[in-house]
């Protein structure tokens, strides 16, 4: 790795929450130990908080889970 690469990665880390960190370092343990299943990062992956992603699941169970079977 080029100090130039090194010193960008530093730089872009030093902006990201621990939460991200974690998650990036998760992924990158993954890619070292040769995980075949890894193959292509989505720009949405770490971009909402936990919170955000727990109030969009309960939303989703709240009004898709529910069947009228009268609006057909």
């Amino acid at each position: 790795m080029t100090a130039a690469l090194r010193d960008e990665f530093i730089a872009v880390l030093d902006t990201l929450p621990e939460d991200s960190l974690r998650a990036l370092l998760e992924v990158l343990r993954q890619m070292r130990d040769g995980e075949k299943r890894i193959r292509r990062w989505s720009p949405a992956v770490g971009s909402i908080s936990d919170e955000d992603a727990e109030q969009m699941r309960r939303a989703v169970e709240e009004s898709c889970e529910n069947i009228d079977p009268d609006s057909w």
